[in-house]
């Protein structure tokens, strides 16, 4: 089969240097995310820093660029490899100098340059396939980027010939694309349906989907409805099946068959009201003059955003059903609200609670009229005692000790802190036995303690520690019991209080502030002076042995081979990809294959060797905590581990880039570390789905900014912030001006860069100075979780990278 197929590559090729090119250029994406006429960062494998030799050898100076790029610096990677391909005298270096620096001018939109580097290899004999294939894949981009589509597909084509059986389903559906797009359509289908035929076990959605809207195009509506039908009846995506009804609807009106298509958008309408093409499809039934359900029909348009329209279908529902079950008042009332209405969305919401106590949006119905009461009405006393009004008349309900917790917060959030006193310390009596009540007492005491009602909050505090066995909340508990004996002017218990929270959770947050208030420090200061420099390898070694002991290895064992995976398909791919520079896909790759191997020590630390060799970081780090937990070792224990895998955990991963970037902007280094960690697992390619991208999770809005008060770098784009290089320097920058503007004040300045500032300066003003204060009365649990995180990343740091003693 693989000749054949082979054969059929060489033969379009051959047919398909005839072709025209036209159209306009299109983004296109990778797996529907990330742009393939774009390079998000390196494709290179980050090595440990070597010392260069006066005259370094060629070999060196591309790993130096290798290195180079990989953290984003672009033009030290461009020198390192001028001067490699100068000095090398063999063809495969010169080449893989050429082809890497043809990889950056991609990078940086130099099309041109790249595809006259890499042309003269696509038929060059005398170098290595692997090369020779990475060059066809680099020509295949530029040429898209020249929009050239016939060379294009020709590039990504001579890959998988090269290379046959590793991206062939890949590489077949990018030469698709680029004739797609050039409306070079009977082209695409044919290298469409060749991808279909390569792969039958993965998800090709995206591709039959492509070959579908081809077969509409040139009105071959049987068989793209024949492909539409297939896709929707295989997805459990209520999206890709409100699609798949639209696109064979539209196939079915253009065959003359209207009701074949009236059918599938009614399947949508009744079925899938959240996607945006079932509310297409509605409009095709209305302007028809289709009947339609008209709940449904306000339903979809509610989810659409025609808010107007969803009302109006909704009362003619009620009119028409009298005996309605009252959900239509409900999303009446949401309606409302988001037509910044809140009366009558509050008078929408009281007829259901009125009229139809059974409804599955009851209890939804009392919160959501809390909520515009306090947050649109500005009603906050009128608002908390909605929720204490439901809770006092369905307190046998699941949800009253929530209501209670909640009317709690509406009071605090409008500094009624007495209120919110009492109603958080009311919840322990009435439902003692619920997890929730021992927070509200928590909450209460915070309360007190902020009323300066010191010895009311310490007994509060006292109980709060009986009532709970987590680790966690006694230090807690401690810890507030100790700061709260500090207001009382009793030094002795505090300082014995925090004693004791220091005790209770090793590495956690109130553990570890406690001894950091019991060391006179400052807040995120160091204990203890650090060593920056280690010797993974070594550290590796001692790991091996124990590694031996703990699972029973025999002694011959080799954990660094990669032989177990040599022929697993998965982890073929995931090289290919990653060695391309495709990162999210080879990821998911990689994670596929952690995920077979979660239970086999050895495979795992194998693989956790190969993820740092190619600077896969987040995934080493997720494999060595597996290794640990498969030891049975938990977060306090795994500090016993061999080093080798918490400095995995807790890496110094572009420390180059990091410790330039603290030094410039006067952080500690082990700050950022923990911040990194914190906001991306140190994986550079990762994009969040509010947007945020890279190392220190930066919006593009932001980076604009940035750039703009740096007026660095040079011809700024957003997919800059990919580059190690220019992010970690960027976040840092950014770090900076929050502390500048809070002042020095840490947690207000992580809080910001969290959560904004704007948020911080409200919050800042409640914690009378006290950041302990402020971390708690934060309103989101992310923030809070945030803040503990970055927290213990810090301490977990500094305590794996001690100064040591000569022995």
């Amino acid at each position: 089969m693989k000749k054949i197929f082979l054969i059929t590559f060489f033969s379009l090729s051959i047919i398909l240097t005839g072709c025209s090119e036209t159209s306009s250029k299109e983004e296109l994406t990778q797996n529907g995310n990330d742009p393939v006429t774009e390079l998000a960062t390196s494709t290179f494998t980050p090595v440990p820093t070597l010392t260069p030799t006066p005259t370094p050898l060629p070999e060196v100076r591309i790993t130096l660029a290798e290195k180079s790029f990989f953290e984003g610096d672009y033009q030290s990677a461009i020198i390192e490899l001028q001067q490699a391909k100068a000095n090398a005298s063999e063809t495969n270096l010169k080449a893989a100098a050429d082809i890497r620096l043809a990889q950056i001018y991609i990078s940086e939109s130099r099309f041109s340059e790249a595809n006259n580097l890499i042309s003269i290899y696509l038929e060059d004999e005398t170098i290595d396939n692997e090369l020779k294939a990475r060059a066809h894949y680099f020509y295949g981009l530029s040429q898209d980027n020249l929009n050239n589509p016939v060379e294009s597909a020709r590039g990504y084509l001579g890959y998988s010939q090269l290379l046959p059986g590793k991206l062939d389903t890949f590489m077949l559906e990018k030469a698709g694309d680029v004739f797609y797009r050039s409306n070079l359509l009977d082209n695409a289908l044919i290298y469409y349906n060749l991808a279909l035929e390569s792969d039958q076990t993965s998800n090709t959605t995206n591709i039959k989907i492509k070959v579908g809207r081809i077969y509409a195009a040139q009105l071959d509506h049987t068989n793209a409805i024949r492909i539409f039908i297939e896709v929707h009846d295989a997805s459990p995506n209520e999206f890709v099946r409100a699609q798949m009804n639209l696109l064979a609807g539209q196939s079915y009106l253009a065959l003359g068959l209207p009701e074949q298509a009236y059918a599938r958008f009614q399947e949508s309408v009744q079925n899938y009201p959240k996607a945006f093409d079932t509310h297409s499809g509605l409009v095709a039934l209305v302007d028809a003059g289709i009947p339609v359900d008209e709940f449904n029909r306000g339903l979809t348009n509610y989810y659409a955003g025609s808010y107007g329209l969803a009302i109006n279908a909704f009362l003619r529902y009620i009119e028409k059903n009298p005996d309605h079950n009252g959900n239509s008042f409900y999303f009446i009332g949401l309606s409302y609200l988001k037509m910044d209405d809140p009366v009558n969305a509050i008078e929408n919401w009281k007829k259901l609670i009125n009229n139809y106590p059974d409804n599955i949006f009851f209890v939804d119905a009392w919160e959501d009229i809390a909520y515009a009461q306090w947050a649109y009405l500005k009603q906050y006393s009128t608002g908390a005692q909605t929720l204490l009004e439901f809770a006092n008349l369905y307190s046998g309900s699941e949800n009253a000790a929530e209501a209670i917790l909640e009317a709690g917060r509406i009071y605090e959030r409008n500094n009624q802190l007495t209120d919110a006193a009492n109603t958080w310390s009311g919840l322990i009596d009435l439902y003692p036995r619920l997890e929730i009540s021992s927070q509200g007492l928590f909450l209460s005491a915070l309360s007190n303690y902020r009323l300066s009602k010191y010895d009311q909050a310490l007994s509060q505090f006292q109980r709060y520690l009986l009532l709970t066995s987590v680790p966690e909340e006694k230090a807690a508990a401690y810890f507030w019991i100790g700061k709260t004996y500090e207001k009382l002017g009793d030094y002795e218990k505090s300082t014995s209080a925090w004693k004791d929270a220091a005790k209770q959770d090793p590495t956690g947050y109130y553990s570890e502030r406690a001894k950091e208030i019991l060391s006179n420090s400052d807040l995120l200061s160091p204990f203890n002076e650090v060593n920056l420099q280690v010797n993974l390898e070594q550290e590796r070694l001692i790991a091996e042995v124990w590694m031996r002991n703990t699972f029973s290895l025999p002694q011959d064992t080799n954990f660094i081979t990669l032989s177990p995976f040599l022929a697993n398909e998965t982890f073929i791919k995931a090289n290919a990809y990653w060695d391309l520079g495709l990162y999210t896909q080879a990821r998911n790759e990689y994670e596929n294959l952690r995920t077979l191997y979660e239970n086999d020590p050895l495979n795992l630390f194998r693989l956790t060797n190969h993820f740092l060799e190619i600077g896969l970081y987040r995934s080493a780090i997720y494999s060595s905590r597996q290794i640990l937990d498969l030891a049975n070792m938990d977060d306090f224990a795994s500090m016993n581990a061999p080093l080798w895998f918490n400095h995995v955990r807790f890496g110094l991963y572009f420390n180059e880039i990091v410790e330039n970037a603290a030094n410039e902007y006067n952080f500690e280094p082990l700050l950022l570390y923990s911040l990194i960690r914190q906001e991306s697992f140190f994986e550079g390619f990762i994009v969040s789905s509010a947007g945020a991208k890279g190392l220190m999770q930066i919006m593009p809005a932001t980076g604009d900014e940035i750039a703009n008060l740096l007026k660095w770098p040079t011809n700024y784009v957003e997919n800059d912030l990919y580059r190690p290089i220019i992010n970690i320097r960027m976040g840092a920058s950014y770090l900076s001006r929050m502390r500048t503007y809070f002042d020095g004040d840490m947690f207000a300045t992580l809080a910001a860069y969290n959560a904004g500032p704007g948020n911080v300066i409200r919050w800042r003003e409640k914690a009378d100075n006290d950041p302990d204060l402020f971390l708690e009365i934060i309103p989101y649990e992310e923030t809070r979780r945030y803040l503990r995180n970055i927290y213990t990343f810090y301490r977990i740091y500094e305590s794996l990278y001690p100064v040591r003693s000569a022995q």
